[in-house]
């Protein structure tokens, strides 16, 4: 009988530790590998790889703000027509919102208002290189502060003449302190 009772406390104690991943004020950092691609009728597509490091808090168990710095790499020809790798920076500001907050496993929707790039021709807007992006996300947690995260978006520019839009698919870890 003490043995049922001691696994049975030590079970308690694990789960309240799966339920209670996270809490109003707690911090996060992310490192996420992504591919984006632009998408639509009249668009040429192509692929980017990027790295990101985002930061976020959450003002309730349920709504995490943040920021998101990105470099991104994608394939080009230089003047000789020789490939070449090129890097740009970009980033973006966000919201998460949680669909449970008690749960080993926590669903999120997300919004975010992303810049493609910061290098911008003096012939363009700064809001030209602009998309906002919805999606769903993912965060499994590895253990009480670790997660792996998931997340797909698909964005459109706020810009009326820009075609079509840009799917992002990122995955990578986050931990919480």
């Amino acid at each position: 009988m003490k043995k049922l009772a001691i696994i049975l406390i030590l079970s308690m104690i694990a789960c309240s530790n799966v339920l209670a991943q996270i809490e109003s004020g707690d911090k996060e950092i992310s490192f996420m590998g992504y591919f984006s691609t632009f998408v639509g009728e009249d668009v040429e597509t192509n692929g980017y790889g990027s790295l990101q490091i985002s930061y976020g808090r959450y003002y309730s168990r349920y709504l995490q703000l943040g920021i998101a710095p990105t470099i991104s790499f994608s394939t080009g020809q230089d003047e000789d027509g020789d490939p070449k790798i090129e890097t740009q920076f970009s980033g973006s500001v966000f919201f998460n919102f949680n669909l449970t907050a008690a749960s080993r496993t926590i669903p999120y929707i997300t919004g975010r208002y992303y810049q493609f790039t910061f290098d911008i021709p003096d012939e363009a807007d700064f809001i030209d290189y602009s998309y906002i992006t919805i999606g769903l996300g993912i965060k499994n947690f590895i253990n009480e502060y670790t997660t792996f995260n998931t997340l797909a978006t698909y964005g459109f520019s706020p810009v009326e003449e820009n075609e079509g839009g840009i799917v992002v698919i990122m995955a990578g870890l986050s931990f919480i302190f």
